[in-house]
């Protein structure tokens, strides 16, 4: 159950990190070597996978949402951070009224009763 949970944190923060555009990648990459190992080596279809002159329709729709991710991260940055100094309050010392503590010796007595003595347990 723990490792599960570990699984589960890891894989929630690689999500929030933008990891899942990497997983995509490397299914697109597999999906690419797989499809081009039919009709040439598989040597070659790895150097066309990477080589970047053959990008595959997924790969082509992640590069245009990278772009667009990134266009957004610059356009955020382009606005003007102003400080606004916070508003000032002045607080009153609070009212010193005095204190009444019960009385605590009475509380700290024992008790001069005895205990009820328990009920006999059947055998």
């Amino acid at each position: 159950m723990r490792r599960l949970t570990h699984l589960i944190v890891l894989v929630a923060f690689a999500f929030s990190c933008g990891g899942q555009w990497y997983a995509l990648q490397c299914v697109a990459w597999v999906k690419m070597i797989h499809d081009y190992s039919q009709t040439v080596p598989v040597a070659q279809a790895v150097a066309m996978t990477f080589s970047g002159q053959y990008p595959c329709p997924i790969c082509k729709a992640l590069a245009e949402k990278k772009n667009s991710d990134q266009q957004k991260a610059l356009t955020l940055e382009k606005y003007d951070k102003k400080f606004t100094a916070p508003l000032a309050i002045t607080l009153a010392p609070p009212s010193s009224a005095p204190l009444h503590y019960g009385d605590s010796l009475t509380s700290l007595q024992g008790r001069t009763e005895t205990p009820p003595t328990p009920p006999p347990r059947p055998a």
